[in-house]
């Protein structure tokens, strides 16, 4: 089985690490606008009808912006370890290789193709809209 090489370890670590840091920015950017953007805030600002409900939209977006940003940290964690680890590239359900491209495209993943299309039809998040 062909894993990756250390210089496209490095590669990908590299730019693990540079996300990384940019979402830390973007937190503290999305934390300090969230403070200053509570239902009160907003509505008192807009002075409309509908204040509290677009209020309290901005508020939520605010948090959800932060919690898609804390997952991806949390990704590019797990996916440092893995590469600390000698395990990065390695699908955590079977065992088999990811490919380069794939890990190239999506330097977090942790599963191959295959078997994150079945994670994705087995353990559908709450969050995720379905008809």
């Amino acid at each position: 089985m062909h894993m990756i090489d250390q210089g496209q370890a490095l590669e990908l670590k590299t730019r693990l690490r540079d996300r990384a840091e940019q979402l830390r920015v973007d937190l503290q950017r999305e934390r300090a606008k969230s403070l200053e953007e509570t239902p009160g805030n907003v509505a008192e600002r807009a002075r409309d009808a509908e204040d509290d409900s677009f209020a309290t939209l901005v508020v939520d977006t605010n948090l959800t912006e932060i919690e898609r940003d804390v997952d991806e940290l949390r990704m590019i964690d797990s996916a440092l370890q893995r590469i600390n680890a000698g395990t990065y590239g390695t699908c955590v359900d079977c065992g088999r290789e990811i490919p380069i491209k794939r890990l190239q495209a999506e330097p977090t993943a942790e599963r191959d193709v295959e078997c994150q299309e079945l994670y994705e039809k087995t353990h559908a998040s709450a969050r995720t809209p379905s008809l």
